[in-house]
């Protein structure tokens, strides 16, 4: 039986209310249970008892044409929620494994009339609210079209019409819009910041740059070369060991391939997420980011001798060059792998490997002195502290402290389910799951920030690896490429071997992996952010905004550090009263023109007016 929500809330408009929680599942459980023979129990309530939990979305079976025509290989896709015919009941179901990327999520779409009025539901297969919205068709002339798109990536309302001249306005969670005869209201929190009422051509660097790509590649090397005719990595501000680095000329590793898919939803296209553009001038690109850590360290100074190797796992650019065609792997790691087997990536210096698709002011040259300084240091990971909650998002390190203080990495912990809150046994089918499950909690908590023991280490997805580190990779046959993960199992597998006395230097001494805070210039806590999804990235987008408008490109400013040309785009690009981002000044006037024809008087939240 599918679960049913109560009816639409028609009073949305939240002018005084800055923060949109979400809301509970307001409709009640089925108490049919079923009897399933060698079924997987989740509890041990449930396996006492013989019965399964009641079934929501994914009892039905089958879909008729009208629901399976909404359904496509990337994406669940209403193409106009007005025009919806008939409720849609849309189980979960798995695609295809190899031939589909989505994994597409049951979905409950109910439509109801009441006069001229046109009240919208649309609840995930867990029962929870996504979007509410009332239409009411005799206060208004015209409609616009109201699409529904939900995939790997964030569900998302857009909204076009005429008057925007070709752009969408994109409703992400935690967004209303509302004018004369309509209210939307996307589900989820939103927090504004604090002031609101083929070319083959490489970049030059100092030194051996590595870039591993896969999917359009082309874009990529694009997106290097334009900040480097830029000319904008002089703006770098200098890291506190710049002059060590710059002489040590390590070389800089920056994966950089991966599908984007997480950002689909405002794309439009499973570009490679490192060279998206959104929003900012033609200069920048998210890898921008990254390419200003180089800098800031020595490593890019745009000298015409200085050398950048692209991997090309997918073969779209020619070989040869500046261009080095590897094998196609799941992850960046097998063709780094690749290329120091092949000696494409030098194992006579150290790599600093650099993910591209996050946002920082990092000074990567403190970090690069604490591998040069700590004793017998193979391997360095910076931290940055997160919360319980968020811990459970990434991979945790578990700490011992030395004699001297330093913290040696002991337990490489990916994505644990239990942070703060120890599990409970009643959660478990056998006695054998919950001693696993607490034996698992118990190394946990030994990544408890040791200066603030409500937070946890994390990994930014930084590593500084010594020479003697790689040749000994080498030498042992660790770096497999096709099981190459950097946080799955390399980086594991360089813990676990110097915690049991087998990772060496050239002179017999046992080598140490050590983590460090992730700091900025002057040794303050840096900011980090993983620009994982649309929503992080608007929200990212703002809170840079903010900043930029009340304490300029200062020392003052939490995101100091950062290229002054990329806080200044997103400065320009949002409003600071309603939160929404804008592709580009078009896109502000085109959406002008919107609020105008609607007589719209909210707009607030996660919205992104996009360029198409």
């Amino acid at each position: 039986m599918i679960n049913k929500v109560d009816s639409v809330n028609l009073n949305l408009k939240v002018p005084n209310v800055k923060k949109v929680e979400t809301k509970p599942v307001q409709g009640t459980q089925t108490s049919d249970t079923q009897e399933l023979s060698g079924a997987k129990y989740v509890s041990m309530y449930q396996a006492m008892n013989g019965v399964k939990a009641p079934v929501s979305f994914g009892a039905k079976t089958e879909l008729t044409e009208y629901e399976n025509s909404f359904i496509g290989n990337k994406e669940i896709r209403i193409p106009n929620l007005l025009d919806l015919k008939e409720d849609l009941d849309i189980p979960f179901k798995l695609m295809p494994k190899g031939t589909e990327h989505l994994n597409t999520a049951g979905l409950n779409v109910e439509k109801t009339v009441s006069g001229t009025e046109e009240l919208y539901k649309i609840s995930n297969d867990k029962g929870n609210r996504i979007f509410e919205g009332v239409v009411d068709r005799a206060k208004m002339s015209a409609l616009p079209e109201v699409t529904y798109k939900q995939g790997k990536f964030m569900p998302e309302i857009t909204v076009k019409d005429p008057s925007l001249d070709g752009k969408a306005v994109k409703m992400l969670a935690g967004s209303s819009l509302e004018g004369e005869g309509f209210k939307f209201h996307m589900i989820g929190d939103y927090t504004p910041t604090s002031d609101v009422p083929a070319k083959n051509v490489g970049v030059s660097f100092k030194g051996r740059t590595v870039i591993t790509t896969l999917n359009k590649e082309d874009r990529t090397l694009n997106a290097v070369d334009a900040y480097k005719e830029s000319g904008l990595q002089s703006q770098a501000v200098k890291g506190d060991y710049y002059d060590m680095m710059k002489e040590d000329d390590p070389t800089i590793v920056i994966p950089a391939g991966g599908f984007g898919e997480r950002f689909f939803n405002i794309t439009r296209e499973n570009e490679n997420k490192p060279s998206a553009k959104l929003p900012t001038d033609e200069r920048f690109r998210i890898i921008g980011t990254t390419l200003n850590l180089a800098a800031s360290a020595g490593i890019m100074t745009g000298d015409d001798d200085d050398k950048i190797i692209y991997l090309s796992q997918a073969h779209e650019i020619e070989d040869g060059g500046k261009v080095r065609h590897t094998s196609k792997y799941k992850t960046d790691g097998g063709a780094i792998a690749e290329g120091l087997r092949r000696d494409l990536i030098r194992n006579d210096k150290a790599s600093v490997i650099l993910n591209a698709d996050i946002f920082t002011n990092a000074d990567i040259t403190r970090t690069y002195n604490a591998l040069k300084t700590l004793p017998n240091a193979a391997l360095v990971i910076p931290y940055y502290p997160v919360n319980a909650q968020r811990a459970k998002a990434f991979g945790l390190l578990g700490i011992e402290k030395d004699a001297n203080g330093n913290l040696q990495i002991k337990e490489f912990l990916e994505k644990p389910k239990y942070t703060s809150e120890a599990p409970i046994g009643t959660d478990f089918v056998s006695q054998g799951e919950y001693d696993k499950a607490m034996e698992n909690f118990k190394k946990v908590q030994t990544a408890v920030n040791p200066d603030d023991e409500n937070t946890f280490l994390a990994n930014p997805g930084f590593y500084f690896l010594s020479p003697q580190a790689q040749k000994v990779l080498m030498a042992k046959g660790i770096l497999e490429p096709n099981e190459t993960g950097l946080g799955a199992h390399v980086m594991p597998k360089i813990v676990e071997l110097a915690n049991n006395g087998e990772l060496l230097d050239d002179e017999g001494n046992q080598m140490k992996v050590y983590t460090v805070p992730l700091e900025t210039k002057g040794g303050k806590p840096a900011v980090w952010d993983d620009i994982g999804t649309a929503e992080a990235y608007l929200k990212l987008i703002k809170d840079v905004g903010h900043e930029y408008r009340t304490h300029g490109n200062t020392s003052e400013n939490k995101y100091y550090g950062i290229p002054e040309f990329v806080m200044k785009d997103f400065a320009n690009n949002t409003d600071p009263e309603t939160g929404i981002v804008y592709a580009s000044q078009d896109a502000r006037s085109a959406f002008d023109n919107f609020r105008s024809k609607f007589g719209v008087d909210v707009a607030e939240g996660n919205i992104f007016v996009a360029g198409k």
